[in-house]
C-alpha cells in the first residue's frame, strides 16, 4: 500500500527528472535574456543616433536656404548704397551689410562643422545597423537552440507534469508544503537514507531514526544536519516506483 513517503520518493524522482531536462538548456536562457537586453541597448542608441542625424540634415537643408536668401539681401543691400543721397543712409546700409556678412560667415562655419557631422553620424549609424542585425540575428539563433530543445522535451515534460499531479493530489497538504519549502533552497529537498546516512548531506542519522522512518512511512522525518526530508532504506526509488504508484491511484479513483 502507498504511503507518504512513496508519494514523496517519486515526486522527488519525477521533479529530478525536470530539473535533468531543464538543466539541458544550460546557459541559453541567461545567453537569450542577457542578448535582449544588448539589442535593446543597441536599438536605443541606434534610434538616438537616427534621430541627431535627422536633426543635423533639417539643419544643413535649412542653413543652406538661409545662406542663399543672406546672400540675395547682401546683393540687395549693395545695390540700395548706390541708390542713397546721404552718407547717413550709406553707413547705415553699410552696417547692415556687415551685420549679414557676420551672420552668413557664422552660418557657414557652423554648416561646415555640421557637415562634418553629418558625415561620422552616417558612418556611426551605419556600424550601429551592422551590430544591431548582428545581435538580433544571435538573439534568433539562441532562441531557436531553446525551442528546438523544447520541441523535443515537450512529451515528456507533459507526462511528468501530469504524473506529478496525480502524485502531489494524494499528498497530505502539509507534507507538499514542507516539501516546497525545503526545495525553495536544495532542489533534492527529499533525500533516501543509504548505510545510515542521509544522502543529501551524508551526514549520519540515529539508528532510531532509520527505524522509525522505515516503520512509521505515513510520517514526515526531517535530517537533524541539512533538513531535507528523509525516505525509508528500504525503498527502490526509481521508475518503477513511480508506475506502480500511479497503477494504485488509477485503480482506487
Amino acid at each position: 500500500m502507498a504511503t507518504q513517503n512513496h508519494f514523496i520518493a517519486s515526486l522527488a524522482y519525477i521533479d529530478q527528472r525536470l530539473d535533468e531536462l531543464n538543466e539541458e538548456f544550460g546557459e541559453l536562457p541567461e545567453l537569450e535574456k542577457d542578448k535582449q537586453h544588448e539589442l535593446a541597448i543597441a536599438k536605443l542608441q541606434y534610434e538616438e543616433s537616427q534621430q541627431i542625424f535627422a536633426d543635423v540634415q533639417k539643419f544643413v537643408i535649412t542653413a543652406r536656404n538661409t545662406l542663399v536668401e543672406l546672400k540675395e539681401k547682401e546683393e540687395n543691400l549693395s545695390k540700395q548704397q548706390f541708390l542713397v543721397r546721404n552718407n547717413k543712409e550709406f553707413d547705415a546700409l553699410s552696417k547692415e551689410i556687415e551685420m549679414i556678412k557676420q551672420e552668413h560667415n557664422d552660418l557657414s562655419n557652423r554648416l561646415r562643422n555640421e557637415g562634418v557631422k553629418e558625415e561620422n553620424l552616417s558612418r556611426i549609424l551605419e556600424d550601429q545597423k551592422a551590430n544591431y542585425d548582428k545581435l538580433r540575428a544571435e538573439l534568433v539563433k539562441i532562441r531557436q537552440n531553446i525551442e528546438e530543445l523544447a520541441g523535443e522535451q515537450k512529451e515528456e515534460v507533459r507526462l511528468l507534469n501530469k504524473q506529478k499531479e496525480l502524485i502531489v493530489n494524494n499528498l497530505k497538504t502539509y507534507n507538499y508544503k514542507e516539501y516546497n519549502r525545503i526545495r525553495k533552497n536544495l532542489s533534492d529537498a527529499a533525500t533516501q537514507i543509504v548505510r545510515g546516512r542521509c544522502s543529501g548531506c551524508f551526514n549520519t542519522i540515529t539508528p532510531q531514526k532509520i527505524v522509525e522512518v522505515r516503520n512509521n512511512k505515513e510520517l514526515l522525518y526531517l535530517c537533524d544536519h541539512c533538513g531535507r526530508i528523509l525516505l525509508s532504506d528500504d525503498l527502490v526509488i526509481d521508475q518503477n516506483l513511480v508506475e506502480d504508484l500511479l497503477e494504485e491511484i488509477n485503480s482506487n479513483s
